[in-house]
């Protein structure tokens, strides 16, 4: 009996401990809402008249690009989340059955549409983070026969079940999806329910990723923007200070994953909001992630 006691007595504790990890994650993470929040709230009173969307943008727009053999970028019209206006940028890879696969869309177009089905019939929707699947309704609505597929959790977050958005599967580490052959993919962990998923196309050795590097460019940013993103090192070819905090949370698992992701020796990385590495990618990698993989060497 004192036995059954102490195994409930430690269940217990540990439940309470995994209560308080959870607490502190969804503060964290509430915190750095908050905090972008007032940024972005910041940003539109004293910049609502200094830009316009072609200076944060990189031409043209809504245009497949071609960026290696199979292997598609789009540009879109800037977005502004927590009011703070980026670039974004939508990857599109052609597999080797001719079916077209969209990492992160961006927004829907008709005339977007019909450039991509001029490359291939659109038969997946990837969402890769939980912030990149805005657009998603508007793809789905076109090509409803179109699987879409997000970061777990993604599907139970309170906005994308209000939005009506269709998660249809969940991404997971080196599952074994239709196109396992041609993407390798992985989770890299945080806090508060951050997570984001990265694929490397071994055909054309690129690397895919959204936020976990911004790198955006001073010139395509207006001011206030271009201050704030410089004092969070989103101009600097890394990963953002305000995540950081929540890659930190699994610092461990996140190291081991980029070392991971170095190792695969990518000739170009594309993210979703600043300029393409284009040449040495493991190389970028390695500046990119030094803030982590050196704590972690310590």
């Amino acid at each position: 009996m004192n036995a059954e006691r102490t195994t409930h007595a430690a269940a217990d504790a540990s439940g309470a401990a995994a209560a308080r990890r959870s607490g502190r994650a969804w503060k964290i993470g509430a915190g750095i809402a908050l905090g972008a929040a007032a940024v972005g709230l910041a940003y539109r009173r004293l910049s609502a008249h200094e830009h316009g969307d072609r200076e944060v943008a990189y031409p043209p727009l809504d245009t497949p690009k071609l960026l290696a053999e199979d292997v598609w970028i789009v540009d879109g019209a800037p977005i502004a989340p927590m009011g703070i206006t980026l670039p974004v940028r939508m990857t599109v890879v052609r597999l080797g059955n001719g079916e077209l696969w969209l990492h992160s869309p961006i927004r829907y177009t008709p005339a977007l549409a019909k450039a991509l089905e001029a490359i291939g019939p659109i038969r997946h929707l990837v969402a890769p983070n939980i912030a990149h699947w805005t657009f998603l309704k508007a793809w789905q609505e076109a090509y409803p026969d179109a699987t879409t597929w997000g970061v777990p959790g993604l599907r139970d977050r309170r906005q994308v079940r209000n939005s009506g958005v269709r998660i249809d599967c969940d991404l997971q580490d080196a599952a074994e999806e239709p196109w396992a052959a041609e993407l390798e993919q992985g989770i890299v962990p945080g806090a508060a329910g951050f997570r984001e998923a990265y694929f490397f196309h071994e055909a054309s050795r690129t690397l895919l990723l959204v936020d976990l590097i911004e790198n955006l460019q001073p010139e395509k940013l207006p001011p206030f923007t271009r201050a704030a993103m410089a004092a969070a090192g989103a101009t600097d070819g890394t990963t953002a200070r305000y995540l950081r905090v929540l890659i930190r949370w699994n610092g461990d698992e996140a190291a081991t994953k980029i070392r991971g992701l170095i190792d695969l020796d990518p000739e170009r990385v594309v993210v979703a909001h600043g300029a393409v590495f284009e040449g040495h990618g493991a190389q970028h990698l390695r500046h990119a992630f030094a803030w982590l993989l050196e704590d972690r060497a310590r």
